[in-house]
């Protein structure tokens, strides 16, 4: 069994390609673990952790964590050859104004509603999937996260070719134990519909500062420019 990590940033749409992920029969996870992966050890943590979190017996040939945060991912495992990644990215406004809609309906956590902090965020969290990208190579293939929902049976079969799955994915998703919990993944309503839907703007309300915007949308062009260089793109 292979470890299957989707590495993106809060918001990226990750939740959503998670589960279509993980309703694939040779796919097992769906959600975060929040695993330090610090030795090999820990990826037998995984698949205690995903047993407990699904209820059900390993069965496929890949076990999923998904990664939103620099925790540790020791080097040993991202330069594994069985090692496959997902490396997922968001257009910076969308992303920004999601965290911090996120902040003020469903979490207390303070920083999420904080522009400055959520954009030192974003920015780190993709200079961090550059340097994975670094160590992975052709076992990383890098998407734009809007092209999940704009062009989704494409994307799809790419990622069934990139996996070498036997049997297509799909663009509907079932439930899990913890679908639609906070600390899992996407706390909203969207999430529980079961199949890839349009994107909405209910954070338009939330304005950002002309230079902060620029700041990270050339944080955004540098990653996309890097992650093609590294890596294949799904799109």
């Amino acid at each position: 069994m292979s470890a299957l990590f989707v590495l993106g940033h809060m918001r990226s749409y990750s939740s959503l390609l998670c589960h279509l992920l993980g309703s694939h029969p040779e796919i097992d996870g769906y959600c975060e673990t929040h695993i330090k992966y610090r030795s090999w050890f820990d990826l037998l943590r995984l698949r205690r952790r995903v047993v407990k979190l699904t209820g059900e017996r390993l069965s496929g040939r890949y076990v999923l964590d998904k990664i939103l945060h620099d925790y540790p991912l020791a080097g040993s495992i991202v330069r594994t050859r069985s090692t496959r990644a997902i490396i997922l990215i968001r257009s910076p406004v969308p992303t920004v104004r999601s965290i911090m809609n996120m902040g003020l309906r469903y979490s207390d956590i303070p920083w999420y509603r904080d522009s400055d902090a959520v954009a030192r965020y974003y920015e780190t969290r993709l200079a961090s999937l550059v340097r994975l990208a670094d160590g992975l190579h052709t076992r990383a293939i890098w998407l734009a996260a809007e092209e999940l929902l704009a062009g989704a049976a494409p994307v799809l079969t790419r990622l069934e070719a990139f996996l070498t799955l036997r049997a297509p994915l799909q663009s509907t998703y079932r439930q899990f134990a913890h679908t639609g919990e906070a600390g899992y993944g996407d706390p909203s309503e969207e999430i529980s519909k079961g199949r890839i839907g349009a994107a909405r703007a209910s954070d338009a309300h939330i304005l950002l500062p002309e230079q902060l915007v620029a700041r990270l949308e050339g944080a955004h062009r540098w990653a996309v420019a890097a992650l093609r260089e590294r890596c294949e793109s799904l799109g």
